[in-house]
């Protein structure tokens, strides 16, 4: 055996201890003294290092099986004894190829030597040559061939040519032609060119670097799997346990050394046979383990449609318990959480301790809430609140007032958008609102706001409880409650085609509506005193007021309801300071409230709601909008609008139906 070593091919290997230089090691068994001498000259010339040694068939065999068991990268070799070693190793062999350039060159050498000619080739290489053209091309209509699968079969062939009168013998193997020449035949090898053998050379370079990148592929997920906090173990195809990461050893008590290779029904825990015994995907699957509590995740994996194997992973429900409560304490860092509870709402009245006493039914559901009521009359204080009391309480409460954001960023806002989505766009995207919510509630403020196409995409959202990012193909599943809330009637907005019949009546499943401040005019004063405490530390002398600013404060309509009047506290709190008639000072803000509703009646806002701007229709279209108008400034009070408009509440309840079916169809 001749060995040979030549220049260098290196690659650099990163491991867990640092950067180690290795040599890749290429290995070519030469069955032909030629072809060796051939490579060693390549190899100098190209700067390889490889190591030739001379052997062919089943002796060539046995030294790659050597070579293998020590290390080898690939191996390089050709004919019958490189197709041998492709079959019998499992790490890569390269073959030299032989053209039907290579073969026309051998059979045009043995027509000098013989009139019949037979070709020799190994049986994986029946089909490689087209010998009925390359016959044709060289005039020998008489050309034979024979095909073997080991030396035995190889003896058998040659002595059938002996018997059949062949002259000559052309093989790519020199065995071949030695048995030939024993037998009293010529025989002619078949070379291969030098082009060949460097394509070889290159190919197996190639291949070495492809299994380097391969082991570092597999040495970083080795590393990934050891080092999760997760318990990972997983068998191949032929359910053979291949990964046990120390998390799992330290969980079931047992070392990887004892468990890697085994078969899966021979681990010695019950629990971990009974997970392999099927090879279905399952999730979330509880077991005890140790006294402890453990979510399972059966994973099977499929290759090209192949079951390549399984893995299951598994977790302490304690761990992922402290897990979501760190995620929800950074959301609410963020903000993301409700600020407000019921027993934040003031008043006694029985308008409002009706209303508290329906939000609280509705916080126990799950369904959608749509909270109706004119500006400033708390709404947003019993979306905080429904959300505190009910079972989301503990996930994020994310708020947005859709008639504060542009129209064109509010669809961003709410759904995310992906990198590059738009101009402007963060790198790595951004997560939407929706996303944000999930396992809790989010609040859409002036929800008829949204524009007609933002509306189908909060159905789809309502529906199919997906959401896509702006610019992304990714549908993201969420689990949020919606709260929305307006001034205005949805059921006139449909009418008018200014919101969607479909989702108004998504949204509709637990209405809630906030009467306003004039309506529940037993609150004001206790307001009054709630802000003064709130702003001033005191009643700021309340009852001592002369009782015509009292009367006034009570029979003031406060358009602008609960937000209205605090702002007037407010203000007197701050102009208070300092001053020494606190009494004078309210007569001068009570005047400005009374200058301010002089002012915006004369400007035809008719705060009373004395008088109606309708358009002249069908006299059934200007009764809806009469009842439309009058029922948004009294809302609920039926008794007050049918008061109003001189008819019994029955009438009124029937031709709100009418409208409010009028509206949505």
């Amino acid at each position: 055996m001749n060995l040979q070593r030549f220049a260098c091919l290196e690659y650099e290997h990163t491991g867990k201890r640092g950067s180690l230089m290795e040599v890749a090691r290429m290995i070519m068994v030469s069955p032909l003294p030629e072809l060796s001498r051939l490579a060693h000259q390549i190899s100098q010339e190209l700067n390889f290092e490889m190591e030739i040694v001379d052997a062919f068939l089943d002796k060539g065999v046995e030294l790659g099986r050597e070579f293998e068991q020590s290390g080898a990268d690939v191996i390089i070799s050709r004919g019958p004894t490189g197709i041998l070693l492709k079959k019998a190793l499992s790490i890569p062999v390269v073959l030299i190829q032989i053209t039907s350039f290579d073969v026309i060159q051998a059979l045009f050498q043995a027509r000098q030597l013989g009139r019949k000619i037979a070709y020799f080739e190994h049986v994986k290489s029946k089909e490689v040559y087209d010998f009925a053209a390359i016959a044709e091309i060289l005039s020998l209509p008489d050309l034979e061939q024979y095909f073997y699968d080991d030396e035995g079969e190889l003896d058998e062939q040659i002595r059938m040519a002996r018997a059949n009168e062949v002259d000559v013998i052309v093989a790519s193997g020199s065995c071949v032609v030695r048995m030939a020449r024993e037998h009293g035949m010529e025989g002619v090898m078949v070379f291969s060119s030098r082009e060949a053998l460097i394509e070889a050379f290159q190919r197996a370079k190639d291949l070495v670097l492809v299994r380097q990148k391969d082991r570092e592929k597999a040495e970083f997920l080795k590393i990934i799997i050891d080092y999760t906090y997760n318990g990972v173990i997983a068998v191949n195809r032929d359910n053979i346990v291949t990964h046990f990461n120390p998390a799992a050893a330290e969980a079931f008590n047992l070392s990887s050394n004892d468990i890697v290779g085994l078969k899966a029904e021979e681990i010695p825990l019950p629990l971990l046979r009974n997970l392999f015994q099927e090879r279905v995907d399952q999730r979330g699957e509880v077991q005890t383990v140790g006294g402890q509590q453990v979510v399972f995740n059966r994973i099977p994996i499929y290759i090209s449609g192949e079951l390549s194997g399984t893995v299951v992973t598994f977790q302490s429900v304690n761990k992922i318990q402290n897990l979501e409560a760190s995620i929800r304490k950074k959301l609410y860092a963020s903000g993301f959480v409700s600020r407000y509870a019921f027993k934040d709402l003031m008043g006694s009245s029985g308008e409002i301790k009706e209303c508290i006493t329906r939000a609280r039914k509705f916080a126990a559901s799950h369904s959608t809430v749509l909270i109706t009521g004119e500006s400033g009359t708390g709404k947003e204080l019993f979306a905080h609140s429904i959300h505190g009391e009910s079972p989301r309480r503990d996930g994020p409460f994310v708020a947005i007032n859709c008639a504060t954001i542009p129209k064109e960023l509010l669809e961003s806002e709410l759904f995310g958008y992906e990198e590059g989505a738009f101009t402007g766009a963060k790198k790595g995207g951004k997560s939407g609102l929706f996303e944000l919510a999930h396992g809790g509630t989010i609040f859409l403020d002036e929800i008829s706001e949204l524009s007609l196409s933002l509306q189908s995409n909060l159905l789809r959202v309502l529906q199919e409880k997906v959401v896509r990012r702006i610019g992304g193909a990714r549908i993201i599943p969420v689990d949020v409650r919606v709260i929305a809330a307006t001034n205005r009637l949805l059921a006139e907005e449909v009418r008018r085609g200014r919101f969607r019949e479909d989702l108004f009546y998504r949204l509709h499943i637990l209405n809630l509506h906030i009467p306003p401040l004039r309506h529940r005019r037993s609150d004001i004063l206790p307001l009054i005193t709630h802000f003064l405490h709130k702003y001033c530390g005191h009643s700021g002398g309340l009852a001592e007021f002369p009782r015509s600013i009292a009367r006034y404060l009570y029979e003031h309509d406060w358009p602008g309801n609960v937000r209205e009047l605090e702002n007037f506290v407010e203000k007197y709190a701050i102009l208070a300071e300092g001053t020494t008639d606190s009494f004078r000072l309210m007569e001068e803000l009570v005047d400005e409230l009374a200058n301010f509703r002089e002012e915006s009646q004369a400007n035809g806002a008719d705060l009373s709601g004395d008088s109606l701007m309708i358009n002249v229709e069908t006299l059934a279209g200007m009764e809806q909008q009469i009842i439309s108008q009058l029922y948004r400034q009294n809302q609920t009070d039926k008794k007050e609008l049918a008061r109003r408009l001189g008819i019994s509440r029955t009438t009124l309840w029937k031709k709100i139906k009418e409208l409010e079916g009028s509206g949505a169809g």
